[in-house]
């Protein structure tokens, strides 16, 4: 009777052992890890945020660091934004020029003090005058992580909104003689070289 279940115990253990491994048949061909997917430029996460606003880039002012982007207006004109990459810093900066010069401006101190409370007022961002008395508005963000899609379209917009918004009333301030200094910057202030400062 003991001789009879042996082979009977030993047929159960070889099937048990059979029935674990798997069949290569099923399982097919081992996996191989996909290669990680190229490392977006900054030009490149740039452009993709850009296409869904309906903007266009100035591919001929633009730099690795640097994208000109041309916001359409409303009333067919255009505003300028410009995205720099400051890697030193470690942000994304919004900058838009085109306001005029406070260089020669007879009333200095009322185009400050309206700089001044405009900074109070608008949501996001800041206007400046930079070491050439050039009046912009400008807003950085860390770019530590990846800004979403809504966070880039929101401050793209309301910079645009206050740009156009704020821009009569600071010529009118300024005075006449500020009103073709718009698009005369060939480089857009060198915006990527030195991101302008604030007095």
């Amino acid at each position: 009777m003991l001789i009879a279940r042996i082979p009977i115990a030993l047929l159960l253990i070889g099937g048990f052992a059979l029935a674990q491994q798997t069949d290569p048949i099923q399982t097919g061909p081992p996996k191989v890890a996909k290669p990680a997917p190229p490392k977006l430029t900054f030009t490149d996460r740039m452009r993709a945020y850009l296409q869904r606003t309906g903007s266009t880039i100035d591919e001929s002012k633009s730099t690795p660091d640097m994208v000109v982007s041309n916001y359409p207006d409303a009333k067919g004109g255009k505003v300028t934004i410009v995205l720099v990459n400051d890697r030193r810093r470690n942000l994304l900066g919004f900058y838009i020029y085109n306001f005029g010069s406070i260089k020669g401006a007879a009333n200095k101190d009322e185009v400050y003090k309206y700089l001044l409370a405009a900074n109070d007022s608008i949501t996001i961002g800041s206007f400046f005058v930079d070491a050439d008395d050039d009046i912009g508005y400008k807003y950085l963000v860390s770019s530590a992580q990846a800004m979403s899609q809504p966070a880039f379209e929101y401050a793209y917009f309301t910079m645009a909104a206050v740009a156009r918004e704020r821009k009569p009333e600071i010529k009118r301030l300024l005075g006449p003689g500020n009103d073709n200094k718009d698009e005369r910057s060939p480089d857009v202030k060198k915006a990527a070289e030195k991101p302008p400062g604030t007095r």
